[in-house]
């Protein structure tokens, strides 16, 4: 991820918020407009003319921009301020990377929204620092025991309290086209190794018609598959004391793996970003992708319509390392977190509408808007017909089906989370916001590096210039 210090409007920005130049209220409203991410995103409730009536003005960053999704949060913060008059609700959808660079400033000029999603390695970090506070009291008047235990468990903490609050959850599932498998003799649901997979995947790959796999090369997204990989192999990207495990034999042989599949990948894929794979998946270019439930939204607008079903666009099973016991999968849980810095007034307030927003009514037109990706937190929109007969959530109840049995066996892990433990590690969020891990992989995979050199390298990169510098 960039640092915030590389975008020059946010210098700027930071800078009169400390000179004084810029109040909280004009710091946070500019900065929520000060990238061309938060721009395509809907800003609900600007700033409204001069009132007699004093109003608390909220400020909420999500990590939501799909377009659909802005419309219901509009809908649903229109509704509040019909009942709420002494609130205004400042509601703002970003992609990751932009929310990640707009708390970084935000943070420094000590000036952070009043809440906002986040990551699960981010709560991690910033409650070591103090940055956010428990949320005890907004889960308990959801109903703690309404929510998914797999949902709750990765908010909970060693004290006993939640530090975030799950907005909606997905699981990461490996696709494949059905229509490829025709003449191959490939049954992938007798996939169970890594051995396994690498003995069908000649079959599955028909250069360049199409690959036999596209993977993202993009830093943040080959984290992701690291971590993945490794937990599949009983490993783990950090050991007992949180110090760097990279040279492990099951991160060895991870590393072993990747250079064994790049032969199915597409030339260039290094540089590929994951939306990339998706819409290649979608038009045919690849057999098998690591996708969303969002993905369905590329596959109607790329994949021609008869094959806009999941008989075309299936789940396969994700697989095992020699040295693992179960596959492991990326859990999407981001959290909404409260800032310790901002206002009393405003957490009350922006509690205030998260009990309004996760009323029925009002949370099911949120899910709705990505139907097969927001997927509910409460366990019991799952046996009600009304939410699983929407027709998306119908059209591809396969998918549903695959990210709700990653829930029940408990495999489905927050980014870099190999065991519930590692997510306890004080600099987890700084080892992903960096390109260690992937320069690792680029090294072994693309410039034939020996796997224990650049396990080491990257191991003492973390250790010298992540953990040294947070220890002082």
């Amino acid at each position: 991820m960039k640092r915030w210090e590389s975008d020059s409007g946010l210098r700027r920005l930071v800078r009169e918020k400390k000179e004084g130049v810029l109040g909280r209220r004009a710091f946070l409203a500019r900065l929520g407009g000060a990238t061309a991410g938060a721009a395509a995103a809907s800003l609900i409730g600007g700033a409204a003319p001069a009132r007699a009536q004093k109003k608390v003005v909220v400020t909420m960053w999500d990590t939501e921009p799909n377009p659909a999704t802005r419309a219901a949060v509009k809908a649903i913060v229109e509704d509040f301020h019909k009942l709420h008059k002494d609130i205004e609700i400042h509601a703002e959808g970003m992609g990751w990377s932009d929310m990640d660079r707009k708390l970084q400033a935000a943070m420094a000029a000590k000036s952070p929204p009043t809440a906002s999603h986040t990551q699960t390695y981010v709560v991690t970090s910033f409650k070591a620092k103090g940055l956010i506070e428990p949320v005890d009291d907004l889960v308990k008047a959801l109903g703690e025991d309404r929510i998914f235990p797999s949902v709750l468990r990765w908010m909970k903490y060693p004290d006993g309290k939640y530090w975030g609050l799950t907005h909606a959850w997905g699981a990461d599932n490996l696709g494949g086209r059905g229509d490829y498998l025709a003449g191959t003799g490939v049954d992938p649901r007798s996939w169970k190794t890594w051995d396994d997979w690498l003995r069908d995947l000649p079959k599955l790959n028909k250069a360049p018609q199409y690959y036999g796999l596209s993977l993202a090369g993009i830093p943040f997204f080959v984290n992701e598959d690291v971590y993945m990989w490794t937990g599949a192999n009983g490993g783990s990207i950090f050991d007992d004391k949180g110090n760097p495990a990279l040279e492990s034999p099951q991160v060895l042989g991870m590393l072993e793996f990747w250079k064994k599949l790049r032969a199915f990948l597409p030339a260039g894929w290094a540089s590929h970003d994951y939306l990339e794979t998706l819409s290649a998946w979608a038009a045919g270019k690849t057999t098998q992708v690591y996708m969303w439930g969002r993905t369905a939204g590329y596959i109607d607008q790329y994949a021609p319509p008869d094959k806009r079903n999941p008989d075309i666009f299936q789940m396969w099973p994700k697989t095992i390392g020699p040295m693992g016991k179960a596959p492991l999968t990326q859990f999407d849980n981001e959290p909404w977190v409260f800032y310790a810095d901002a206002p009393k007034e405003e957490k009350a307030a922006a509690k205030e509408f998260l009990r309004f927003f996760f009323k029925k009514e009002n949370y099911r037109r949120y899910c709705d808007s990505v139907p097969v990706h927001l997927l509910s937190i409460f366990k019991e929109d799952f046996a009600d017909p009304a939410y699983m007969n929407h027709p998306e959530r119908k059209r591809w109840k396969p998918w549903l089906d695959a990210q709700l049995k990653w829930v029940e066996i408990g495999r489905a892990h927050p980014l870099l989370i190999c065991n519930p433990q590692d997510m306890l590690v004080p600099w987890i969020g700084d080892v992903a916001a960096a390109p260690i891990l992937a320069d690792m992989v680029m090294a072994v995979v693309e410039r034939g590096r020996d796997p224990r050199a650049a396990a080491k390298e990257a191991g003492d990169k973390i250790s010298r210039d992540i953990i040294g510098k947070a220890k002082g």
